[in-house]
């Protein structure tokens, strides 16, 4: 089912009829900006900070490859330039800027060292800012932020470019979308889709890894020139999976971006593309290689809440468990996963515990796995925090 085209998606979370429209602003594969075309790299996150108001922006997205070689300073420091116009609190208005979230790509990645994307994108930059969410471990490439609008919670995930993901990460992810359920969830990982619309082998494992949580409904991706969309539909969820790259066309990409407005009261999302650099948009004018210029349109029911404990499924992986006891499928491990879903999970104060959990567990466990000897006193340690899970979920805590 690909195609730019109406989507019906399933409702999560609940609004007003007076509620405002709002904007997401999608910037594509800026690696020839940061090479080659700085000033329009700045021109795109001015025309931002510039238009915050007119078009209520609330939150911006970067699909990867910020630079195009991960090794040369020169292109990280236009890239930070750039992205810095985003967090000035004068020219926004915002303590912490308008709200956005990186995610590595291909490029950013260093075939030989050295790579730069955390020493200008990484956890310190974002540390304090309060959409800041976490990250999977100490460095930045897997991260999550939150944002609210319109009096609707959202949460965006940023997979690392990864081929092969690793499961240990989808399992993060997947137990963010539990912990935030509450939260409408976008996912963005810099190649998803080819351009035929069907999946990369890192678009198939992460939908299939997270595609059983209903409040995704949102994956965005670039990494392929030209634009695409693959609309998928699990449990009667609905997720649309959407790609656009310009890196192609004439400098760069002609400054292209991405305007998705939100519009609650309409129950749709309207998707154009700009330039800032020319002053068009893309349906009034042909941009070239692999491109529609359309204007599109995806229909979302806004209208209904679906309380937590009306929804089915789990959290993801115990982190500290799976480490200590060696596998996820560890008797031990199971027992601890069952207890959060059964009763940690049904509870606000739980699901705060739960989240902290997410926040902070995976470097402690990666801390564990390089010492053994403290595996071995944290696995005494969780002993009687085994057993008393036992005795909550049935089981025979002396087994």
């Amino acid at each position: 089912m690909v195609g730019l085209s109406l989507i019906a998606l399933n409702p999560i979370i609940g609004i007003t009829a007076s509620a405002e429209d709002f904007t997401i602003i999608v910037l594509p594969d800026t690696q020839h900006y940061s090479s080659s075309y700085p000033a329009t790299f700045s021109a795109q996150t001015q025309w931002i900070v510039d238009n915050k108001d007119n078009f209520n922006i609330v939150y911006v997205v970067h699909e990867g490859d910020i630079v195009d070689t991960a090794s040369s300073s020169t292109q990280w420091e236009r890239a930070d330039a750039a992205m810095s116009l985003l967090e000035d609190p004068t020219t926004t208005g915002l303590d912490d800027g308008i709200p956005y979230g990186v995610v590595p790509g291909n490029h950013d990645q260093p075939t030989n060292s050295p790579g730069y994307y955390n020493t200008y994108f990484g956890v310190s930059r974002f540390s304090g800012r309060g959409y800041y969410g976490g990250s999977f471990d100490s460095d930045n490439d897997d991260n999550y932020t939150l944002f609210s609008a319109a009096g609707i919670d959202f949460m965006v995930i940023n997979l690392n470019y990864d081929t092969s993901p690793d499961i240990v990460v989808l399992n993060w992810a997947g137990g963010l979308l539990e912990t935030y359920s509450n939260r409408l969830a976008i996912v963005v990982s810099h190649y998803l889709l080819n351009m035929d619309g069907s999946f990369g082998s890192q678009g198939q494992a992460i939908y299939d890894a997270l595609k059983d949580n209903p409040n995704l409904f949102l994956m965005l991706c670039g990494h392929i020139q030209g634009e695409a969309m693959r609309v998928e539909e699990y449990n009667d969820n609905t997720v649309h999976i959407v790609l656009a790259d310009y890196q192609d066309l004439s400098d760069g990409g002609d400054g292209w971006l991405r305007i998705m407005e939100f519009s609650p009261a309409n129950d749709e999302i309207t998707v154009k593309t700009y330039s800032p650099t020319l002053d068009q948009y893309g349906a009034d004018t042909v941009m070239g290689y692999n491109t529609t210029s359309q204007e599109f349109t995806i229909s979302y029911d806004f209208g209904l809440n679906t309380p937590f404990a009306d929804r089915g499924g789990g959290g993801g992986i115990c982190f500290i468990g799976t480490t200590v006891y060696r596998s996820p499928m560890a008797e031990e491990v199971k027992v601890l996963e069952k207890f959060r879903d059964e009763y940690l999970l049904t509870n606000a104060l739980g699901r705060t515990f739960v989240s902290a959990y997410y926040k902070y567990s995976p470097p402690l466990a990666d801390w564990i796995a390089k010492h053994p000897t403290m595996r071995k006193i944290v696995r005494i340690g969780l002993y009687p925090i085994v057993g008393l899970s036992k005795w909550f979920v049935g089981e025979n805590p002396f087994n």
